[in-house]
């Protein structure tokens, strides 16, 4: 029997390292099975178990924050905290675009505009309406500005929601 755990044990870290990158304090490793992201302020290796069949399609590593987007979910790292948090993807929604600067990245969907902040941590969510398109994004330190076919939005990093501009 114990030669049975010990074996149940080393299949569980039977992983591969597949890619890894580092900005600022910020680290990230992706393996076969997980994505790891390092905080260099507590020291510390905050990890996320990837489901079964679940592929790492694109990552964005920033100073304070990471977002890695899969088949299924999109990811947020916040360096401060070492914490991983996820957002779940519709069935038929597609990832169009993942970027950021400083305390904020955004990830722009087939329905969804999803914000992430290295202070609030969390995914805030602002839908599309009928036939709406991104034309512009500007971005600072700690706001990303989303200007639409219908409107203009912001979000800044130490709030939890999406503004509109008047």
């Amino acid at each position: 029997r114990r030669a049975d755990s010990s074996k149940n044990a080393s299949a569980e870290c039977a992983c591969t390292v597949q890619n890894t990158a580092a900005r600022g304090q910020t680290g990230f490793a992706q393996t076969s099975t997980r994505l790891l992201g390092f905080s260099s302020e507590l020291r510390h290796w905050a990890e996320v178990s990837l489901g079964v069949d679940e592929t790492v399609e694109r990552r964005h590593v920033q100073g304070r924050l990471i977002v890695a987007q899969t088949t299924r979910q999109v990811y947020g790292f916040q360096e401060g905290r070492a914490h991983w948090t996820s957002e779940s993807l519709g069935a038929r929604e597609t990832v169009k675009q993942l970027q950021g600067r400083g305390h904020v990245a955004v990830v722009l969907t087939s329905d969804r505009a999803l914000a992430f902040s290295s202070y609030t941590g969390g995914f805030f969510s602002l839908p599309w309406t009928t036939d709406e398109r991104v034309l512009a994004i500007d971005e600072s330190n700690d706001a990303v500005m989303l200007r639409t076919s219908a409107r203009t939005v912001v979000f800044r990093s130490q709030s939890t929601e999406w503004v509109e501009v008047r």
